[in-house]
């Protein structure tokens, strides 16, 4: 392929050009695949951070990006047509990664400060996955119509281009855990590479060259930009982003907004904030702890291990499951240093909750289930009756899960925490449900048979709780009587949350969540 626009009918004239326009267009198309992989991974990243991170979003992204590629597959024949032209416009596209991720942050940004609502930041979603994702798609159709046999084409060339992409996966799975300079290294390095087989050397130093001299700035122009996002997009006046890391399932951030005010976010979504932290840790696992008196007590989640040392000293065996190791360090960096812990009793198992619950034989007196609210479909299994249900198979017999219940009260029967507690109600129907003032957010405590009663929880309850809320379990039981118990056939829920989340933000300009 000495450029793109030349096809195998120009080099067939004998047998071994022909051979080695193969060769090199299935190379070419081998590392246009991985490259498109770690771009795509990097966009959705981009994208869903920035319009936030609940699963109708994540959906908009990803069908955004399917639609992009069709895009490139528009473009290849009017490419090819304009020649030189198409040369050109192939390597601005390459060119435009060089952005990332500075770009789609600072629109965003930008957006929000203009006061640009309503459709705007969704049609600014749409320009750059088309402007990341087509250019690198035109590959494919153009060296299909290089072939005499669009068969034998299409075979080759997308075989080609699909171990490419399966490759590019894999790479990418390689430096998630790391600095986003990782990432956009491998995807700039796979560009340049990509130009320089389609077009030439000289495409090759157009892209490379500049790609060498912005690297070494990248995480200070990213982090600067990070900041510019929660500034303007989320309304944090004092933003400074300290932590920045895409795991292999989310991308987390910590956030500093002035002396004392610390968040962490994941996907563009508050997971917590320091200030809260303290009243969250109270109601989700020290009044029950208190209260129930664990001998061994499980945390699936809190990513933070901040429930560690107030635990440890409250139950004699304690575990902690949290899927992400990067939320961990940053946890452990930001949230809760490990000198607290370092003389504790205390395991951590790098696992997934529900998978956990399933492989083990052991029982628990005491299950904090610290997971964020169900706004994608992996965090609302983890409030689903099936879940529960694993939940009551390590319980022991007077043992107690603890969950937060996405709200502030119980309320209407379609809402999140009515439907979260008829799910607990269905599979442990003894159920206490604690709504606390100065937490901002209820709380439910469910067993077989609660070992502790209303009372005991006021008598525990911190003492700053002047008003607290202490339902009983026939007043939870008739409060979410019409609830429909929330299950993994009913997971709209999440998807009719999250469009109303998105409804509500686009309608005021974009600022908060």
């Amino acid at each position: 392929m000495a450029s793109i626009s030349e096809t195998a009918g120009e080099t067939a004239g004998e047998t071994v050009g022909e051979t080695a326009w193969r060769v090199r267009s299935a190379a070419t198309l081998a590392l246009a695949g991985a490259a498109l992989a770690t771009t795509q991974l990097l966009a959705v990243r981009e994208l869903v951070s920035g319009l936030f991170g609940e699963e109708v979003v994540i959906l908009l992204v990803n069908a955004t990006l399917f639609a992009a590629i069709s895009c490139g597959y528009w473009l290849a024949p009017r490419m090819r047509r304009f020649g030189r032209a198409g040369e050109i416009a192939f390597v601005a596209g390459c060119l435009l990664h060089l952005s990332l991720p500075v770009l789609p942050r600072r629109a965003f940004a930008w957006l929000a400060a203009h006061r640009w609502s309503g459709a705007a930041p969704l049609v600014l979603a749409v320009g750059i996955a088309i402007a990341l994702m087509a250019p690198l798609s035109t590959l494919l159709p153009r060296a299909v119509a290089g072939y005499a046999d669009p068969v034998e084409g299409m075979r080759r060339s997308y075989g080609a281009e699909l171990v490419g992409f399966m490759l590019g996966l894999g790479l990418t799975q390689l430096c998630f855990g790391h600095g986003i300079e990782v990432l956009i290294a491998l995807d700039w390095s796979l560009l340049a590479l990509v130009a320089g087989l389609a077009l030439g050397p000289r495409a090759l130093a157009i892209v490379a060259f500049p790609a060498a001299l912005l690297w070494p700035s990248l995480p200070e122009r990213a982090r600067a930009a990070s900041s510019a996002l929660y500034r303007d997009v989320h309304g944090m006046r004092s933003a400074n982003v300290v932590f920045s890391v895409d795991s292999p399932y989310q991308r987390v951030e910590v956030v500093d907004d002035g002396p004392g005010r610390r968040s962490l976010y994941l996907d563009g979504l508050e997971n917590l904030n320091a200030n809260d932290l303290a009243l969250l840790n109270e109601y989700l696992a020290v009044v029950p702890a208190r209260a129930a008196r664990p001998a061994s007590t499980l945390v699936i989640g809190n990513g933070t291990l901040s429930l560690v040392a107030p635990l440890a000293t409250l139950s004699d065996d304690l575990l902690t499951v949290e899927i992400d190791p990067v939320v961990v360090a940053a946890g452990e960096r930001f949230f809760s240093p490990s000198a607290g812990r370092a003389n504790l009793a205390w395991e951590l198992v790098e696992d997934d909750g529900k998978s956990f619950l399933a492989r083990t034989s052991r029982s628990f007196d005491l299950i904090v289930v610290d997971v964020p609210s169900p706004l994608t479909f992996q965090e609302a299994f983890l409030h689903t009756r099936e879940f529960y249900a694993l939940v009551r198979s390590r319980l022991t017999p007077r043992g107690v899960v603890s969950v937060q219940l996405s709200g502030h009260r119980l309320g209407a029967s379609g809402r999140s925490p009515s439907r979260v507690t008829a799910a607990l109600v269905a599979e442990l129907p003894d159920v206490l449900v604690v709504e606390s003032q100065i937490a901002d957010r209820a709380f439910a405590y469910a067993s077989r048979a609660l070992p502790f009663r209303a009372n005991d929880i006021r008598a525990v309850a911190p003492p700053s709780e002047t008003r607290l809320v202490v339902l009983d379990a026939e007043t939870v039981r008739a409060r979410t009587r019409d609830a429909k118990p929330l299950d993994v056939d009913s997971l709209g829920l999440v998807l009719r949350r999250g469009l109303e989340r998105l409804v509500d933000r686009r309608g005021s300009g974009g600022a908060g969540d």
